[in-house]
């Protein structure tokens, strides 16, 4: 229980809070600006710009839909095999559900912040909603006749003993169930991307590859800014295509790459110390006390470590992008570290007859399946996704508060090289 609610109030909230104060600094300042009469005509305008082009919410629906239709049916093939590979498939595909459904977050934002750039906030909003309803609408449509005929007859599809009636297509209503907590997504990513309009700086619309550059370097750091400015002239100043392209990936690639905050490296070696350290105290503590064992600290001590550095990150440089770097950096050296102390733990638990690492349930047979143990893809796949979720909403947080600083003189941006 404990560990359930600091995942909800430490690790998801922060997005959906942040979010509704976004959302209520805009209303005020629209009120202020034209008063509570203009609200109407604004919501308006924002539809219309936002659904201005709905060839393409129809093009993710299929695509959703095609690929829902796919994963499900390659899903039903395996879903008895699990025992025989070591490995729980309903877990593994529920909480790869959780994992598309955090990268359906991004997309979301990501495509409500090129259009915020062109069209301003409430456009980039709808855009982004109208990207993640195309998603729900297309899973969906290919789901619901498939669990219609599950429900309708049973037999014809495979028998899972531990599952009740009706749970078998249960992982692919988890990902429809966490779609909602990308809902917040659009409202940031609109957000982060209308700050260049707010400064008089807003895009025209370009080709997709002035799309790709104006995404990349929509939120570097200060002391890039003018770098990303010199790549969109550079870019604007080229025209044959096929050079428009090259040199929008490479662009786009160089930006990603430099988004790194000072000290990521640091930082990433003490989030690993932490880690392990905790690891460590963790398995000898459960062991002592007879507790259980210890996925509950790999799922929520790094969720919360990873939002605090990410969090400071994207404080310090002002940034989504270097948070997100710091945090992606520090999670994969969390993730060594789990591993590294997991290993030589799992074969003390089993030479003291305690059972899994993991979960503290049976005795593994050898060490071989006690190491296993820590290297399931279930169990991996449900750390990545919490800690992924720490990090994006550590560095959306930290973005906004340090927003909200006084410029330093480490803020000033560098010459364009």
């Amino acid at each position: 229980m404990l560990v359930f609610l600091v995942l909800l109030v430490v690790v998801l909230a922060p997005a959906p809070l942040l979010a509704i104060v976004v959302l209520a600094i805009r209303l005020r300042d629209a009120v202020r600006r034209g008063g509570a009469g203009s609200l109407a005509a604004r919501a308006r305008a924002a539809l219309r710009d936002g659904a201005r082009r709905p060839l393409w919410p129809g093009l993710i629906a299929v695509a959703a839909g095609v690929l829902t239709a796919g994963l499900e049916r390659s899903y039903l093939a395996t879903a008895t095999g699990g025992p025989r590979w070591g490995f729980d498939v309903l877990l593994l595909t529920a909480t790869l559900g959780l994992l598309a459904a955090v990268v359906c977050a991004v997309l979301a934002g990501v495509a409500a912040s090129a259009v915020a750039r062109a069209r301003g906030f409430g456009a980039g909003t709808v855009a982004g909603l109208l990207t993640l309803a195309a998603v729900a609408a297309g899973t969906a449509s290919a789901h619901l006749p498939l669990r219609a005929a599950y429900l309708a007859e049973p037999g014809t599809f495979p028998a899972v003993v531990i599952l009740g009636r009706g749970e078998l297509l249960g992982p692919f209503e988890v990902f429809l169930a966490a779609l909602i907590w990308a809902l917040p997504w659009p409202v940031l990513g609109a957000a982060l991307g209308s700050r260049a309009t707010a400064a008089g700086r807003r895009h025209a619309a370009g080709d997709v590859w002035q799309l790709v550059i104006d995404v990349a370097v929509a939120d570097l750091p200060g002391s890039r800014s003018a770098w990303g400015a010199a790549l969109r002239a550079e870019l604007a100043a080229i025209d044959p295509p096929a050079e428009r392209r090259g040199f929008a990936l490479s662009g786009a690639w160089a930006a990603l790459r430099s988004g790194r905050a000072h000290g990521a490296w640091a930082k990433a070696a003490g989030v690993a110390v932490v880690v392990a350290g905790g690891s460590f105290a963790a398995s000898r503590w459960s062991l002592a006390h007879d507790r259980g064992g210890v996925l509950d600290f790999w799922i929520a001590g790094p969720s919360v470590l990873l939002l605090a550095v990410a969090l400071a990150a994207a404080w310090r440089d002002r940034s989504f992008g270097s948070g997100l770097h710091t945090g992606a950096l520090a999670g994969f050296a969390a993730l060594v570290a789990v591993i590294a102390v997991g290993l030589p733990e799992a074969v003390v638990w089993m030479r003291r007859q305690a059972g899994y690492l993991s979960t503290g349930d049976a005795v593994p047979p050898t060490w071989q399946a006690a190491v296993l143990d820590v290297l399931r893809p279930e169990f991996l796949v449900v750390m990545i996704v919490f800690w992924a979720v720490g990090t994006v909403g550590g560095a959306a947080l930290g973005t906004a508060l340090g927003h909200r600083r006084p410029e330093t003189p480490d803020d000033t941006p560098a010459p364009a090289r």
